[in-house]
């Protein structure tokens, strides 16, 4: 992840502060944003209170070293900032933080946190941080933490470098994150004193209210990103122990995985699977049970429903069918484990993305995706859900190299011709049904078949909007031609042969 902050190394060394900047300086995961968001309300919550509901915190106080692929560097948004003072932030150990600073004799306000909860909820925030490796389980993240093999070095040197620093240099502000927890608006005065800010108790009042941390985590601009580094559904922000429940989730030996990129044929690949088990020994769960209950999808929290973990553990079938769509690196370590049979669905992007768009449109539990040409853009650039297309599809295909307990299919060979594909799918599986059975299945699992049944076709009403689209729209392979223009197809192929030119993966767009 180093190369993320280095790449732009010498822009950031050399960039010019000026003697009203305020810098907030702390250790990764030790209160950056809580301090960033009270810092912006004591200086602009009352002369431009319209940044609080239309800019992201991370665009109002931008983080220095910080370089994003597609996205403006830290230095370029800092030197951007039409506001004064500029508010920036930075993890930078006292002795790398740009020369200027100092040279300007800027505010620096340091933030402390307690080893323990620090290490804590670093861990859980590099789970969901798409920009560098899975950090692997707690027990070797806690200890490369106490080596000090993080990205912004040791935490010991780091909260002792600035401690130090404060005893010489009298324009930093050293404030620890269990103070501000125990009794905000004393912390948020003291930190007035230091600013020189005179502000009315009941503005302060206010402030404090507004940084409590409930009222933060509601808060899309103070926990919510357009960040491509971050996979909020893997784990939003301000972390939900649901996230927790899946990389814990206990496996069983027959479990049976369906993994997908979304709408790549899910539920198609689910219901073969169901009836493959279960249609000769539990007839009635085909005209009784929806596909979404017998599969459950786990990596899902929908209020008011059960979580897809809890619905896994409830499961009385065996073997169990469970579905994801997480990336290969996410998949909770006991699937592997168990040596758990997992099988992969994979479809060309284009016809993907097309389907998803209209997925987007009709699911009422995220925001409206806007119009087709923005879709497009974000799809290629990976600023989905479950990440990007490219990194899934090769994700899962490079594991399977040396995994022979995935079989990977493709969703155009299932139209092609579904009774071969099935042929494969039980051997990978050690089934043999009779070819009556297998006939039947076939017929059942044809998309117009599926279409017209309601255990298939059908969710609850309260998470997607029927009225806008299908759920089951159309299934075939090509339907891409009928919404990419001629401008968008070459941009797309072009950026394609790019992304995809180190994989042997090979995908069909037409047939």
């Amino acid at each position: 992840m180093t190369h993320y902050f280095t790449d732009d190394w010498e822009n950031v060394q050399n960039f010019q502060a000026r003697p009203d900047d305020i810098l907030i300086a702390t250790y990764p995961k030790a209160g950056t944003t809580w301090v960033s968001y009270i810092l912006d309300l004591l200086h602009f919550g009352n002369t431009a209170p319209e940044r609080q509901t239309s800019m992201p915190i991370y665009m109002r106080v931008p983080f220095l070293e910080m370089i994003i692929p597609e996205m403006d560097t830290g230095v370029e948004l800092a030197n951007n900032l039409h506001t004064t003072p500029r508010l920036l932030k930075t993890h930078l150990p006292v002795q790398l933080v740009p020369k200027s600073f100092w040279e300007q004799d800027c505010k620096v306000i340091y933030v402390a946190r307690n080893a323990k909860d620090n290490a804590v909820s670093y861990f859980h925030f590099d789970l969901m941080n798409k920009v560098q490796p899975h950090p692997g389980d707690w027990n070797n993240y806690l200890q490369m933490f106490m080596d000090g093999k993080t990205v912004f070095g040791p935490w010991y040197d780091h909260v002792c470098g600035y401690w130090e620093k404060k005893q010489t240099y009298s324009n930093l502000h050293y404030m620890f994150f269990e103070d501000m927890v125990e009794n905000t608006d004393r912390e948020v005065e003291q930190l007035c004193s230091f600013l020189e800010l005179s502000t009315p108790t009941e503005e302060r009042e206010k402030i404090t209210k507004n940084v409590h941390f409930d009222v933060m985590k509601e808060n899309k601009m103070t926990n919510y990103s357009t960040v491509s580094a971050m996979d909020f559904t893997i784990s939003p922000f301000m972390r939900k122990d649901n996230w927790d429940k899946v990389q814990n989730f206990k496996a069983k030996p027959d479990d049976i995985v369906v993994a997908t990129y979304p709408k790549a044929g899910t539920t198609w690949m689910c219901y073969l699977l169901d009836l493959l088990y279960f249609h000769r020994t539990c007839p009635e769960r085909e005209k009784s049970v929806p596909i979404y209950d017998r599969v459950p999808f786990l990596e899902l929290v929908c209020s008011p429903y059960p979580t897809g973990t809890d619905k896994a553990d409830s499961l009385p079938t065996s073997p169990r069918i469970i579905k994801t769509h997480l990336p290969v690196q996410f998949l909770p370590k006991s699937f592997w484990e168990q040596n758990c049979r997992i099988v992969y669905v994979a479809r060309n992007a284009k016809d993907n993305v097309v389907s998803y768009f209209h997925f987007d449109r009709m699911e009422k539990i995220q925001p409206e995706p806007g119009d087709w040409d923005s879709f497009l853009e974000r799809f290629k650039d990976g600023k989905m859900v479950f990440g990007s297309w490219y990194d899934h599809v090769c994700g899962w295909w490079e594991k399977k190299q040396t995994s022979s307990k995935i079989h990977y299919m493709f969703y155009e060979d299932l139209v092609e011709d579904t009774g071969r594909e099935l042929e494969n799918l039980c051997s990978f599986l050690g089934l043999s049904p009779l070819e009556e059975e297998k006939k039947e299945i076939v017929r059942c699992v044809q998309f117009d078949v599926m279409k017209a049944n309601p255990m298939t076709n059908q969710m609850d009403d309260l998470t997607l909007d029927f009225s806008v689209s299908q759920f089951l729209r159309k299934g075939k392979v090509g339907d891409w031609k009928n919404h990419f223009t001629v401008a968008q197809n070459e941009q797309f192929d072009e950026d394609y042969k790019r992304k995809m030119k180190n994989t042997s993966l090979q995908f069909r767009e037409e047939m």
